[in-house]
């Protein structure tokens, strides 16, 4: 008995499977078809797709070369920056040795005597065009820093008069 039932149960399996096929049958049938390409649509699709295989290597080789450039340009920029290092090293070298060389020729200055004399003498003498000397003079200047202070006194025995001054020479 067990066998008839699975005999009835295959049976009504099939004849469910077979009206499910009759029913979906002209749905499938009447279904609308896929959009169909022409052989003109064909060739524009292919031709505007090798023009973006084409655009594609063209920017694939362009950037490229333009890793290449700014693998150059950051090395050229490395080189410099180290150049601009040493250049830096070397100014700062230059300005200590200048630095020291300065201070050596200051302290050897100081020890030098002085080559201008520390005190100036000057005897003058008044000329009149007629009466060819007329006075006389004479000043004491003395180096303060690095000019001459003074003072200058004169006498003009024409006139019978005395005078003084102060003088600043440079």
């Amino acid at each position: 008995m067990k066998k008839l039932k699975v005999g009835y149960l295959i049976i009504a399996f099939l004849s469910v499977w077979v009206l499910a096929q009759l029913f979906f049958l002209p749905a499938i049938c009447s279904a609308k078809p896929v959009y169909l390409i022409t052989e003109t649509e064909l060739m524009t699709l292919e031709q505007n797709s090798n023009r973006q295989l084409a655009i594609s290597s063209q920017l694939a080789t362009e950037l490229e070369r333009a890793r290449e450039q700014l693998k150059a340009s950051e090395q050229a920029l490395i080189e410099a920056k180290l150049q601009k290092e040493q250049l830096q090293k070397q100014l700062s070298e230059q300005q200590a040795l200048s630095k020291n060389q300065e201070d050596l020729q200051k302290e050897i200055l100081k020890s030098l005597p002085s080559s201008a004399p520390g005190v100036l003498r000057e005897i003058g003498a008044k000329i009149d065009i007629d009466h060819y000397v007329t006075g006389i003079s004479y000043g004491v200047s003395r180096l303060i820093g690095s000019k001459y202070l003074g003072l200058r006194g004169e006498y003009d025995w024409q006139d019978k008069k005395a005078g003084v001054w102060v003088t600043y020479a440079y």
